[in-house]
């Protein structure tokens, strides 16, 4: 197993873990029913957006960095069919040569 995998798993069970306890703790603090579910509620709104957020920031990068890649591999595509004609050139000239000679 990889370090960070296990890191990953870690944070990800310590985020769980927070979020179990925070609740638990609103479920027995000494509010009223409606007051809690409310709390909750809007701790859940904020999380959502947090994680909206997050997931738009790591998608637009993706994004970047895919646009990129696509251009290096048009960049690498295009050198690499230059190359190719060249050489088909050097071929075939070199083909023209040696039929041109006499034997």
């Amino acid at each position: 197993m990889s370090s960070s995998s296990s890191l990953g798993k870690f944070i990800l069970g310590t985020l769980v873990g927070g979020a179990v306890g925070a609740a638990i703790g609103m479920l027995l603090a000494p509010r009223s029913g409606a007051e809690t579910r409310e709390l909750i509620r809007e701790e859940l709104d904020n999380r959502y957006r947090e994680s909206s957020d997050a997931l738009r920031e790591k998608s637009d990068l993706l994004k970047e960095k895919a646009a990129a890649f696509k251009d290096k591999m048009c960049d690498l595509s295009s050198e690499l069919e230059e190359t190719g004609r060249k050489t088909v050139s050097r071929l075939t000239d070199a083909v023209k040569k040696t039929s041109e000679t006499p034997s």
